[in-house]
């Protein structure tokens, strides 16, 4: 029967009220917002020093990029030159007998620039010179025949300048015959020594399948054909070289340092924005909180108590401590406002413990009922606290021997998720404090409660008492049928009405609280006339 009424009773509760989020899961949602802040603000700072990096990096890359492809034209330039200056009179030259074309060779030569001379190329060999006049030389030991017409490669020295390195040029006029321009690699250095202005440490001109040549005009093989290890190569349209561009230490560490302040800066900045978009999202919350520890320090909060009569004799048999604050500037605060933001802080302790102590010490005093009960509410939290207990059991023993601590719980979503709050009940039942279910059938409301854990009362919520008269009764039936199978005794609250006292007397509910039977009053009013009137609801308890 009791099972057939469970299900029954849960049917109903769903039809009365939605599920809603437990208090304990906004504290949950403003910590995961903490910690995303602060994980968002050190994201955004990373990620700035990363983006200030590779702006960084981009702009050395840039730099380089620019200086070498400068350097390329400017090298192109001269070639050009070289091989466009006489370029008539010089083509027919190769082929002839060098005493015949010797002193005009000489002279032509004269209108080239850069060069060190222009040399006559018959059969694989050198036979003219414009400075040594007949010679008997390889072309070999200048350029190699396989190359594409221009020839260009660039080589230690020649046989007759070993040390000094040049940069020959080949181009064929005829079937066996050529001329072959020999160029001065100091002219190609001092265009490499340019880049050191633009922020470069190191200028290598490198050519195709020969040497290549750096801004001191030190001339190395090593590496030739391969990309280079740092820096940022740019090759030739037009001629087989390219130019390979090292930025400075002190121009790279200046774009850094440019770059991660740029970068950083506004990284810090973000995270300032995100943190104060945090701060401002609950700085009410913040201030709420304060507001509250400075009203326990200066006696804003105080104590007004809801008696609990038997509803047949209408006999104060107890009371509901309820916690009241008056701000000198807001005025009075429903707890409805403060309450569920100190259930989810560090503030609770000093709240509960408030209550707890002001109610036990208002309480200190004989009875014309007894024994008479003082209920208090108390927060899930409040029991994971180490220490509550103990102050609970020092508290009690300040009680009259007919008075009786009872501690009401409001949650039951999270009251039935800690198995160790079965070993408190235990304690406590055990030195005489007495367990109340609030609220019962509102939010996570679970039957198996009742026989899980041993309370030893049952609070019908006050909006089931609205509809007691209305076609509701057989609900409160229900429910204090199965509080009785438990061993429970109910209470219904927000009673307000005869027409309802009279439906729960029928019912034989033992115990109600609400306005037709007395508004919350000071301990000293307490046990004064209770006026049967009906007065208007309040908004909060």
């Amino acid at each position: 029967m009791v099972e057939v009424f469970k299900l029954k009773l849960a049917r109903q509760f769903r039809s009365f009220f939605p599920d809603r989020g437990p208090v304990w899961g906004r504290g949950v949602a403003r910590n995961l917002a903490g910690a995303s802040a602060v994980i968002g603000g050190v994201c955004v700072i990373l990620s700035a020093v990363a983006f200030g990096e590779h702006y960084a990096d981009g702009a050395i890359r840039f730099r380089e990029q620019l200086v070498a492809g400068d350097m390329v034209e400017s090298v192109e330039r001269i070639l050009r030159h070289v091989m466009s200056r006489q370029r008539e009179p010089l083509d027919q030259l190769p082929g002839q007998p060098c005493e015949t074309v010797a002193k005009q060779l000489a002279e032509l030569k004269t209108y080239v620039r850069y060069v060190r001379g222009v040399n006559l190329v018959e059969n694989g060999r050198l036979y003219c010179s414009s400075a040594l006049g007949p010679m008997n030389v390889p072309l070999s030991a200048y350029i190699s025949t396989t190359q594409r017409d221009p020839g260009i490669s660039l080589i230690r020295g020649t046989p007759y300048q070993p040390a000094i390195p040049v940069l020959p040029v080949f181009l064929s006029t005829g079937h066996g015959t050529g001329l072959l321009y020999v160029i001065e690699a100091p002219y190609v250095a001092d265009i490499l020594a340019h880049g050191l202005r633009y922020g470069a440490s190191k200028v290598t001109l490198s050519v195709t399948g020969s040497g290549a040549i750096d801004e001191h005009d030190v001339f190395s093989t090593a590496g030739v054909a391969a990309a280079p290890r740092s820096g940022t190569q740019v090759g030739s349209a037009r001629f087989p070289f390219s130019v390979t561009v090292t930025a400075s230490p002190a121009f790279a560490s200046q774009m850094r340092w440019k770059y991660g302040a740029i970068f950083c800066g506004t990284g810090v900045l973000l995270s300032l924005l995100i943190a104060a978009a945090y701060l401002l999202a609950f700085a009410p919350r913040r201030l709420l909180l304060s507001a509250v520890r400075q009203g326990l320090k200066t006696g804003q909060l105080y104590m007004v108590y809801q008696p609990v009569v038997d509803i047949a004799t209408r006999r104060i048999v107890g009371a509901e401590a309820l916690l009241r604050w008056s701000h000198p500037r807001w005025g009075p605060i429903s707890p409805a406002v403060f309450m569920a933001e100190v259930e989810s802080s560090s503030l609770l302790a000093d709240v509960t413990r408030f209550v707890l102590q002001r109610a036990t010490a208002d309480m200190r005093r004989s009875t014309d009922s007894a024994p008479f009960r003082i209920a208090v509410n108390v927060a899930p939290m409040d029991l994971e606290r180490k220490e509550f207990v103990s102050e609970v059991l020092a508290l009690t023993k300040r009680l009259p021997e007919s008075t009786i601590l009872v501690l009401e719980i409001t949650e039951r979503f999270l009251l039935a998720r800690h198995p160790r709050v079965r070993k408190i009940f235990e304690t406590l039942r055990e030195h005489g404090v007495r367990f109340a279910l609030d609220d019962f059938g509102t939010e996570h409301s679970n039957l198996d409660l009742l026989g899980t854990f041993p309370f030893d009362f049952v609070k019908i919520d006050k909006q089931f008492i609205e509809q007691v008269d209305k076609g509701g009764a057989s609900l409160i039936e229900g429910i204090a049928a199965v509080a009785g199978h438990y061993g429970m005794q109910v209470i219904a609250e927000g009673v307000e009405t005869e027409a309802q006292h009279d439906v729960l007397r029928r019912l034989g509910v033992p115990y109600g609280q609400g306005y037709l039977y007395r508004r919350p009053v000071a301990a000293d009013e307490l046990f004064g006339v209770r006026p049967a009137v009906v007065f208007a609801a309040d908004p909060v308890k």
